[in-house]
């Protein structure tokens, strides 16, 4: 068992998860594989989502989670997509990828690099960049990668690793980024929040080393569902919704998030998701969110995209008064609904 999942667990023993009002659901099946790691080797997995009514032509969607996320977290919004009528028809699948020690992904054990403490962004590039190539070679590749929160930043990054090595997402068959709230890559402005005290949610194992457990109930109350005036969303997701939605998150890769470890958070050249790259760019901001904010988004935007001047065409400033940072889980239909007042559709 994922030892996170025990230690949080047994502080949750009387939360029941799942009932009639969850926002996941159980995927239609699961695929787990090897990927190399700090000198090793550990397994991670992934929820597939197939969709039943979607067309023969339609896309498949490869999803990152954010920090101290699970890929159940997308279950509400694969949810809606699946159900839209306009949308759900250009989206045939759906894979939601747990980073290591996130979810179903065991902790890695025994890596010649180092305990799971101290495994930083560039390790989930790593992997995320791995995972893409080795479902394509079974049949699923993916020709969107979706990001929230820092799982955006790790896809700007790689997109940059790539660039590095003359090449790029495109030669990876990937034609679309669809970045949620996503954290600026490293030189670009972002506001971050008052910092907090984590010393309650930290766990330290002589085998995995110093990692942040956020508790479900912590996760509930937190910046997620706040808005800018510091209140909390009518539509505040329930613990027991939440519960498999939070995962471990290595110590070190929470302080390089936030500017607190000499490694900085990874950067993205000026034009990453230019036109010549052969991968669209689609960002979306929200008006209420206190983690990433809006404000934050516009130059994000414009310098991954290389062009000044551009209408910002696949800019999506999501504006409502419970646009927050975690409204993919709290009200994934409203995003939808915003989208598809804009053309082209961004999957």
């Amino acid at each position: 068992m994922n030892r996170f999942k025990l230690l949080v667990g047994l502080a949750l023993v009387c939360v029941a998860v799942g009932g009639a009002n969850a926002s996941a659901r159980a995927a239609t099946s699961e695929v787990c594989f090897p990927v190399g790691l700090r000198g090793g080797v550990t397994q991670v997995c992934a929820d597939v989502h197939e969709n039943a009514n979607a067309s023969e032509l339609g896309t498949t969607i490869f999803a990152v989670h954010g920090l101290s996320e699970t890929a159940a977290a997308w279950g509400p919004l694969v949810d809606s997509l699946f159900a839209d009528p306009d949308l759900g028809v250009l989206v045939r699948r759906v894979i939601a990828i747990d980073l290591p020690g996130h979810g179903d992904s065991p902790f890695p054990l025994g890596l010649p690099g180092g305990l799971f403490g101290e495994l930083v962004i560039e390790d989930n590039v790593s992997v995320i960049l791995q995972s893409l190539s080795i479902l394509a070679a079974q049949g699923l590749e993916s020709r969107v990668v979706m990001g929230h929160s820092m799982g955006g930043l790790a896809i700007q990054a790689a997109q940059e690793a790539l660039l590095s090595e003359g090449t790029n997402f495109a030669a990876l068959g990937v034609q679309q980024a669809l970045l949620l709230a996503p954290v600026p890559a490293g030189g670009q402005q972002w506001t971050q929040p008052p910092p907090s005290d984590i010393t309650p949610f930290l766990v330290t194992d002589p085998t995995l080393g110093t990692f942040f457990a956020l508790s479900p109930f912590g996760f509930q109350l937190g910046g997620s569902f706040r808005t800018t005036t510091g209140a909390l969303i009518p539509n505040l997701p329930s613990v027991a919704q939440l519960t498999p939605f939070v995962g471990a998150e290595p110590i070190a890769t929470l302080l390089q998030l936030v500017g607190q470890l000499a490694l900085p958070r990874p950067s993205a050249r000026k034009g990453a998701f230019h036109p010549r790259n052969g991968t669209r760019l689609t960002l979306l901001s929200f008006s209420e969110d206190i983690l990433v904010p809006a404000g934050d988004l516009d130059d994000l935007y414009t310098h991954l995209l290389g062009l000044p001047a551009h209408p910002r065409k696949s800019y999506r400033a999501i504006v409502a008064a419970d646009a927050v940072h975690g409204m993919f889980i709290s009200n994934p239909q409203g995003i939808l609904d915003q989208l598809k007042q804009h053309r082209p559709a961004p999957f």
